[in-house]
C-alpha cells in the first residue's frame, strides 16, 4: 500500500474515533461541559440541559449561574487547582443549582485539557446526578440511627452468633439483666452462661435452623455474673447469605424470670389453696350460673356421703328459700347466704349454712360462683341450749317467787290446823288429810326451791384457765357467726378457786353472751386472769360491742331489766346472785359506741 493510501485510512480512522467520541459525549447520561482558562464555556452536552436545565447561551451570559451563590468561591479554587497545578478531581461530591431552583446533589471529575504541546489550554468537567443515591444514603443513615437507638435502648436483648454459636454482637441491655458489660460478654464463650440442662435446647434449635431456616422460640436459663439464673424467653432469626446459607444466628430475647417467678408463686398457691379446700371440713363447690357443678371438694364426701349438695334432699319448708337465693346471686351477681336443713344418708337431718359469691375475671365478666357451705348442726345445738340456759333461769327466779309466796299462807294453816286438832272430837281423820295435803303442797314449793337454787352446792376445788377455755369452746361456734374473735390471756401460773362449776361457768356464759350481743362485726373479745396481792384472782372480760350509756349502767342486775332486744333481764341477776354465794364481785364499766369491761373477783383456793 503506498503513502497516499495509508494517509486517507488514517484519516478516516480519525473521522471515525471523531464520530464515536461525539456519539459518546452526546448519549452519555453524565453532563459534560468545558471551558477555557478564563472560565468561559467552550461545550455543553445534551445531558447537561437535561440535568440542569440551563442552555448554552445561559451559561455564556453567567458561567457560574448553576453554582449556589455560597459554593461559587469554592468552585473557582478547585478550578484553579485544575488550571494552573494541573490536578485531577475525582469523585468530588458537592451541589448545584438547576435552572427552575432546584437544588441537585453531582459528582463531579474534573482535569485539565491540553494542547498537543502539553500547555492547559481549559478544563473538562463530568457531572453525574447522585441526588437519588444520597437521597439513599441519607435514608439508610436515619433507618441504620433509628435501628442503632431502638437496639440500644430497647430492655430486651439483642444478640447475634455465627454458625458456631461464637458471640458477634450483643446489646448494652446485657449489663441492665447479667450484669456483664457488652466487652465482657463478647469475651466470654456463649455456652458458658446457658444453664446444663438447657444446653441440649440451643444445639438441638441450631442443628434444626440450620439443616431448615425458620425462625423458633425457646425458654432457657443464663447465669448473671453474680451467679443466679435468670429465665430468657429467646427468638432466633436465621440470617441468610447471598448464597442462601445460613451465615449467623439472630436472637431477642426478654427476661421473663419475673414472670416465672410469678407462676411459680401462683403454682404454689393454688397448690395451697387446693389443699386447704381439700381438707377443709367446709363443703366448697364452684357452680355456673346454670347450676351446674364444675368442682366440689372432697369434704362433700365425707360428711354427705355425695359428690356435691343434692336439692332433693334440702327440707321441702326451705327449698323455696334456697332457690330464691340462688336466683338472687347468678342475677345480680351479689353475695348470698342462706341456713336450711339437709337430709344425709341415713336419715338424719342437719343443719347447714351456704354463702355463695360470684367469681368475677379480669375484663369484669362473671362466669362461676363459689359456694362454700358449713355444718351449723352444732351451732345450732348450741344455740338452744343457751335458749333453754336463759328459760331456766327465768323459771328458776319465777319459782322462787311463787315458792316464797306460798310458803308464808302454808306455816299458817298448818300451825292453825295442828292447833284446832285437839278441839275437834272425831275429825282427826279431815285433819290428817289436811295435814298430809299441806306436806305435799310444802314437798312441791321445796322443789321449786330447789329449781330457783340448789339447797347444796357442790363445793370443790376448780382450776380457772381449763374452765373458761371450755366456755370460750362452747360460744366459739355463735362468735365465728358474729365474725368475732375470742382471746384469752392468761397468768403464768394455774390458778385455782372454790366454788360450784355449774355456776361458775354459767356466770362465764352470761358475760361472754352479754359481749356477743353487744358486737355487730369485727368484733373483738378479751379474757385476761391477773393474781391480785390480796390472794384474790381478777378475771377481766373486755369487748369493743356497742356499750351501755352511763345513765342505764346503775339498772344491770335489776329484775326483768335488759338492754338486749329479745333478754329477759335475768342473766346478770342470777350471775350476782352466784357470785354473792362464791364470796366473789362482779364489776361493769361502759361507753357508747368504745366498748364494755366487766371485771370478776374471786377468792384463790388455797
Amino acid at each position: 500500500m503506498d503513502k497516499e493510501a495509508q494517509r486517507i485510512n488514517l484519516r478516516q480512522e480519525q473521522i471515525n474515533m471523531n464520530e464515536l467520541l461525539q456519539s459518546l459525549v452526546e448519549t452519555t447520561t453524565d453532563a459534560i461541559s468545558i471551558r477555557d482558562m478564563q472560565g468561559n464555556i467552550l461545550f455543553l452536552n445534551s445531558a447537561f440541559e437535561k440535568i440542569y436545565g440551563w442552555t448554552y447561551q445561559d451559561l455564556l451570559k453567567d458561567p457560574y449561574c448553576l453554582v449556589p451563590e455560597d459554593l461559587i468561591q469554592e468552585t473557582k479554587e478547585i478550578f484553579h487547582e485544575i488550571k494552573f497545578k494541573g490536578k485531577n478531581i475525582t469523585g468530588y461530591e458537592t451541589v448545584r443549582q438547576r435552572k427552575n431552583g432546584e437544588i441537585v446533589q453531582v459528582g463531579l471529575t474534573a482535569s485539565p485539557l491540553k494542547d498537543t504541546e502539553g500547555r492547559i489550554v481549559g478544563t473538562s468537567v463530568i457531572a453525574r446526578d447522585i441526588t437519588d443515591r444520597k437521597m439513599a444514603e441519607e435514608a439508610l443513615v436515619k433507618s441504620e440511627a433509628k435501628y442503632r437507638i431502638l437496639v440500644e435502648n430497647t430492655s430486651d436483648v439483642i444478640c447475634q452468633y455465627d454458625v458456631h454459636m461464637n458471640n458477634l454482637f450483643v446489646s448494652p441491655s446485657i449489663e441492665h439483666h447479667l450484669g456483664y458489660t457488652p466487652e465482657e460478654f463478647l469475651e466470654t464463650n456463649s455456652f458458658d452462661h446457658i444453664h446444663p440442662d438447657d444446653v441440649h435446647i440451643v444445639k438441638d434449635l441450631r442443628s434444626l435452623i440450620s439443616m431448615h431456616p425458620q425462625n423458633v422460640q425457646m425458654e432457657i436459663r443464663l447465669r448473671h455474673k453474680n451467679g443466679s439464673w435468670v429465665y430468657w424467653e429467646s427468638r432466633c432469626v436465621p440470617i441468610m447469605s447471598e448464597s442462601n446459607e445460613v451465615e449467623s444466628f439472630l436472637f431477642v430475647s426478654r427476661n421473663i424470670t419475673e414472670r416465672k417467678q410469678s407462676e411459680e408463686a401462683l403454682r404454689k398457691s393454688e397448690e395451697q389453696y387446693r389443699f386447704i379446700a381439700e381438707h377443709t371440713a367446709d363443703f366448697i363447690s364452684v357452680i355456673d350460673k346454670y347450676g351446674h357443678v364444675s368442682y366440689s371438694s372432697p369434704s362433700h364426701v365425707k360428711k354427705l356421703g355425695t359428690r356435691q349438695i343434692i336439692f332433693e334432699n334440702i327440707h321441702p319448708e326451705d327449698a323455696a328459700l334456697v332457690c330464691e337465693r340462688f336466683s338472687t346471686m347468678t342475677q345480680f351477681d351479689i353475695p348470698i347466704s342462706c341456713e336450711y336443713r339437709y337430709k344425709l344418708e341415713n336419715e338424719k337431718w342437719i343443719y347447714l349454712e351456704s354463702r355463695g359469691m360470684p367469681f368475677f375475671s379480669s375484663d369484669g365478666g362473671n362466669q362461676y360462683f363459689i359456694n362454700i357451705t358449713r355444718d351449723i348442726t352444732e351451732r345450732k345445738q348450741n344455740e338452744e341450749l343457751l335458749r333453754r340456759t336463759e328459760k331456766l333461769s327465768v323459771i328458776g327466779e319465777l319459782a322462787a317467787s311463787i315458792a316464797h309466796e306460798i310458803r308464808n299462807p302454808l306455816t299458817a294453816l298448818k300451825g292453825f290446823i295442828q292447833y284446832l286438832r285437839p278441839t275437834l272430837s272425831g275429825g282427826t281423820t279431815y285433819t290428817d288429810i289436811m295435814l298430809s295435803e299441806l306436806d305435799r303442797i310444802n314437798f312441791i314449793v321445796s322443789e321449786l326451791l330447789v329449781l330457783a337454787k340448789p339447797q347444796t352446792l357442790n363445793v370443790k376445788r376448780i382450776f380457772l384457765h381449763p374452765l373458761i377455755e371450755s366456755v370460750v369452746k362452747f360460744l366459739e361456734s355463735e362468735a365465728n357467726l358474729n365474725n368475732t374473735t375470742i382471746n384469752t390471756i392468761f397468768s403464768q401460773i394455774p390458778i385455782a378457786i372454790n366454788g360450784e362449776e355449774n355456776q361458775v361457768k354459767q356466770v362465764f356464759i352470761n358475760i361472754l353472751k352479754n359481749s356477743l350481743d353487744a358486737i355487730t362485726a369485727n368484733g373483738i373479745i378479751s379474757i385476761e386472769t391477773t393474781c391480785l396481792h390480796n390472794n384474790h384472782v381478777l378475771i377481766r372480760f373486755t369487748d369493743n360491742g356497742c356499750g351501755i350509756s352511763q345513765e342505764l349502767l346503775p339498772r344491770l342486775g335489776e329484775p326483768f331489766y335488759t338492754t338486749k332486744e329479745k333478754g329477759t333481764g335475768l342473766g346478770l341477776l342470777v350471775s350476782n346472785k352466784i357470785m354473792k354465794d362464791h364470796q366473789g364481785t362482779i364489776t361493769i364499766s361502759s361507753e357508747i359506741n368504745k366498748g364494755t369491761i366487766v371485771e370478776i373477783m374471786f377468792p384463790i383456793s388455797k
